[in-house]
């Protein structure tokens, strides 16, 4: 059992070190079961915030269950929503809790601070 702990926390893993912090959106393909709308999210979100760095803060699994709290930071260099390239540095937090069979992702959610985001970069 203690394998397939560790492979499950290692593919959690890949998704802040290689695909968001490397910058590699496609490997969405090796990662989860329906990959097209977190590539899709993820390539926008780089255009966004291109230097966009995540750090795992934490991370249990139970049974096929992995939960990651996770924190960003980055800088607004690109259009995201409404608000245009403010140059600002960002930072926010969340957790992700996925399900994972046979080595990929087949039911996720992730909570995060999305209104601190927009705090951070609106003009108001």
């Amino acid at each position: 059992m203690s394998e397939s702990i560790s492979k499950n926390k290692a593919l959690m893993r890949r998704i802040y070190e290689e695909m968001w912090n490397a910058g590699n959106p496609s490997l969405a393909v090796e990662i989860f079961d329906r990959p097209e709308g977190v590539a899709r999210f993820v390539s926008q979100f780089l255009i966004s915030f291109p230097d966009l760095q995540h750090s795992i803060e934490g991370m249990i699994e139970e049974g096929n269950q992995v939960a990651v709290q996770f924190s960003a930071r980055g800088t607004h260099q690109g259009r995201w929503l409404e608000f245009p390239p403010t140059g600002r540095s960002i930072q926010y937090t969340g957790v992700t809790v996925a399900s994972i069979e046979a080595n990929k992702i087949i039911k996720h959610y992730t909570w995060w601070d999305k209104n601190s985001l927009v705090e951070q970069i609106s003009n108001e």
